[in-house]
């Protein structure tokens, strides 16, 4: 049956000013945009007076592929659907959950600790496959990135060497099938294992890939912190050392670069915020097509490690438990947390591995001291006992002065980099980062087509998603109807936003007053660059 939103104020994701008119669904498209309500239509018709209708939201940097096969489509997705979002970017920072070689031996180490490939995903290594499977059951639109640490695990494995001229060509390949299958792109997460092992020279070759195909390269840089164990140098932030790579890769190949969640790690990097700006706006105006996402809360997930010194991670557990190691470590991170203005009670645990629940919910600071013992200490327990795989929400990312800022450039796209977990804590980004964004954004003074074009036309242009992010006529219906007047974010809550009253995704309703709908099949689709 054919659906018409009556009377709404149309926000349609290009940034250009609000209009009334009438909307025709039919099927999963947009037929016909109208300025009042055809005499010929036949169907339900929704009255959207005094509310406004805008593309279903598109989250650019997410890691939900890894679970869009899953038989739990409602838990993962859900919290999501019911914040407007209906389309996701997902593949980023170095791990797809596709796109690896047939005969990887190393599965069990592709997704940085955080995702790993299970059951469900078995039998989809490429992402040709992949789309396929994802296009008869996910609940919402997916396109994927290339994870280049996927690739690399595919073909090499956790080995901390460079690649072999052969291993190298052998990915490269594994990178070029995916794009060539519809990967929009390659994604880079140089904080982890193998991404830190990747030495510039490959990381140029992984750009050319990016630019024979004219699609972007998503970079977790290697720092995002003014002090880190990446570099030495005490002359400059070593954030802004690692933007300076990127800053080079993209003026040495031309690559179309996205930049991932640009936050600022620890309270004394919060003065490299113009600097780092500084950058990304000097290489627009020297004409690179480069920009970056960002997520609207100080705090963002992470696995536990991945504050742990490249040297200490590679050690053995014997040598781990060395005390001259132990002292080494206990030093660098007593400097570190220093020079960074992060500490312990920053990590805040979300789950730490089947039989310690105890730990959930509490920083490692307040572990520390219930135990009786050192913040270091209780750092590596947690780490020891979760087999250093804890899931963690890191503080001190930003402020929210800093993200009223951030927000203001207009190379900043929005996201969440959220995703559900099974058990323990949850990053309260699923529930309604997108209307906090709105809420920002409104409280700044901003006009509502300048915000919704950040989370809608913005993602859709940059990753070229046809047909999406947009309403237009002949586009997929993919679309929120929205009372601004009752809208609220509960962001903390565990609870759905507030003024979310219809949410279509291609064209079939998903969502009606912070509810989300039975229906008989999968509205979602496969989105191949």
């Amino acid at each position: 049956m054919d659906t018409l939103l009556k009377d709404g104020t149309i926000v349609d994701g290009s940034g250009q000013p609000p209009y009334t008119g009438c909307i025709w669904i039919s099927g999963k498209k947009i037929k016909n945009i109208l300025p009042t309500m055809p005499a010929d239509f036949v169907g339900e018709v929704i009255d959207c007076t005094g509310k406004i209708v805008t593309p279903g939201f598109i989250d650019g940097h997410s890691h939900n592929d890894w679970f869009a096969l899953s038989d739990d489509q409602n838990l993962y997705f859900d919290p999501f659907i019911l914040q407007g979002i209906t389309t996701f970017v997902s593949g980023n920072c170095g791990f797809s959950v596709s796109g690896y070689s047939a005969y990887c031996a190393c599965k069990k180490d592709i997704g940085a600790g955080l995702f790993s490939i299970d059951r469900e995903s078995e039998g989809f290594h490429t992402h040709v496959k992949w789309f396929d499977g994802v296009d008869r059951k996910c609940h919402v639109n997916m396109a994927s990135l290339a994870g280049h640490g996927t690739a690399r695990i595919g073909v090499n494995g956790l080995k901390n060497t460079p690649l072999s001229a052969e291993n190298q060509a052998r990915m490269l390949e594994d990178l070029e099938t995916a794009l060539l299958g519809g990967a929009c792109g390659v994604s880079l997460g140089l904080q982890y294992e193998p991404g830190i092992y990747s030495p510039y020279e490959e990381l140029v070759e992984v750009a050319k890939l990016c630019v024979k195909h004219d699609k972007v390269l998503a970079v977790h840089a290697r720092a995002y912190s003014a002090v880190s164990s990446t570099y030495r140098s005490v002359t400059r932030s070593h954030m802004l050392l690692a933007m300076d790579e990127m800053d080079r890769l993209v003026r040495e190949t031309g690559v179309r670069l996205q930049y991932s969640h640009l936050i600022f790690v620890g309270r004394r990097t919060w003065k490299d915020e113009k600097a780092a700006l500084k950058i990304i706006e000097e290489l627009r105006h020297d004409g690179y097509d480069v920009s970056f996402d960002m997520f609207p809360l100080n705090y963002g997930p992470s696995i536990i490690t991945v504050i742990l010194p490249e040297w200490y991670q590679a050690m053995s557990k014997a040598d781990r438990k060395k005390k001259l190691n132990y002292l080494r470590l206990a030093l660098t991170v007593q400097v570190a947390t220093r020079l960074l203005g992060f500490n312990f009670s920053d990590i805040l645990i979300t789950y730490a591995g089947e039989g310690n629940d105890g730990y959930i919910g509490k920083t490692v600071d307040q572990i520390a001291r219930e135990r009786g013992i050192s913040g270091l200490d209780a750092y590596l327990e947690v780490c020891e006992k979760s087999d250093f795989k804890a899931t963690v929400l890191n503080g001190g990312y930003q402020n929210d002065e800093l993200v009223g800022r951030l927000m203001c450039s207009e190379y900043a796209m929005f996201m969440t980099d959220a995703w559900v977990e099974r058990h323990g804590k949850q990053n309260g980004a699923i529930y309604g980062a997108f209307p906090l964004f709105m809420e920002k954004a409104r409280d700044q003074g901003w006009s509502i087509e300048k915000t919704v074009f950040r989370m809608t036309g913005f993602a859709a242009e940059r990753f070229k998603l046809k047909n999406r992010g947009f309403i237009r006529e002949g586009h997929y219906a993919d679309l929120n109807v929205i009372d601004l007047a009752r809208m609220k974010s509960r962001i903390e809550s565990d609870q759905p936003p507030l003024g979310f009253c219809y949410t279509f995704i291609n064209g079939q309703l998903e969502a009606r007053d912070g509810v989300r709908l039975a229906n008989a099949a999968s509205a979602g689709m496969a989105i191949r660059a």
